[in-house]
């Protein structure tokens, strides 16, 4: 039982020099802390013949000699540098987009399709060809570059969506944020829409009516964009695009043919929010997309 009676008072010990130590510099012990003069240098001791050198007491530190050290130029002064110049280029090259509609599109006057997106808008913005424009609190148009090479179709708009008028804006646009960045995709690099362009009530599915009426807004739209490869995120969304009524089941996991795109159908996000065996297989999915990409970029063999 000695030794733990010694650790305690080499504690006791310690504590006391802190509260020693404290109190001395609360008084500014000019002794004890010097903040200003340099330490004294204890000189070498000389040895004298038949003499031998004392040790310094122990306890005592001997202060070092003081390292010279090398004269370094004066800093030059800094300059405030000039912000870059946004840059417009088709998505790919990783160069930021110079400017967000209202509508959700990303630089509307940068290039013909931007332009024409933009009118496509200012005409379907006040749609009333269904009863779902009576309780809309946006029309949810798309958001995203208008030069995308990839362009997302999903359901119709949900609560979050409804509210801020842009698509994929609630827990399901998380989890696609999430997969984008797993492919080292941009959502600015992408054009991402609905098929149906207002929220139904309580997120119903969309009646005929409403289908037949949105449907010629989408097309419109993928007519303008005229991207290389769509992604229909749901049962209906490839349900519609495809106009077959098999299911999403049979339709995943390979690529198919929409008028001049290729075309990848997978789960709905908020599929994958329910239950993670939907987000395993939606991942699979994204990774076909990720290898189409790379091949792309690759160029021919």
């Amino acid at each position: 039982m000695a030794e733990p009676s010694r650790n305690r008072d080499l504690d006791d010990a310690i504590a006391s020099l802190r509260r020693f130590l404290r109190s001395r510099w609360e008084e500014r012990d000019d002794v004890l802390f010097r903040t200003t003069a340099p330490l004294p240098v204890v000189p070498p001791a000389v040895a004298r013949p038949g003499l031998r050198t004392p040790a310094p007491p122990q306890g005592v530190l001997r202060a070092a000699a003081p390292i010279p050290r090398p004269a370094y130029p004066a800093p030059a002064l800094r300059t405030a540098m000039p912000l870059p110049r946004p840059m417009t280029a088709r998505p790919g090259g990783g160069r930021p987009a110079v400017e967000r509609h209202e509508s959700g599109i990303l630089n509307p006057n940068g290039s013909d399709r931007g332009k024409a997106l933009l009118e496509l808008y200012g005409r379907i913005k006040g749609c009333e060809s269904c009863g779902l424009c009576k309780g809309r609190q946006h029309f949810v148009f798309g958001t995203g570059h208008s030069d995308a090479r990839i362009v997302f179709v999903g359901e119709a708009p949900g609560e979050q969506e409804d509210k801020q008028g842009l698509p994929f804006v609630g827990a399901a646009g998380r989890l696609l944020n999430e997969l984008l960045a797993g492919i080292g995709v941009s959502r600015d690099d992408v054009f991402i829409c609905n098929v149906i362009k207002c929220r139904p009530p309580g997120n119903r599915k969309p009646e005929l009516p409403e289908i037949e009426a949105c449907e010629l807004h989408l097309y419109e739209q993928l007519r303008i964009i005229a991207p290389r490869i769509l992604v229909a995120l749901g049962t209906f969304a490839a349900q519609s695009l495809l106009q077959t009524a098999q299911p999403i089941g049979r339709l995943r996991g390979r690529w198919l043919r929409w008028k001049d795109s290729d075309l990848l159908a997978t789960y709905h996000p908020s599929a994958g929010l329910r239950a993670g065996s939907f987000k395993k297989v939606i991942e699979e999915d994204f990774q076909l997309l990720e290898k189409r990409l790379a091949k792309e970029k690759a160029g021919p063999a």
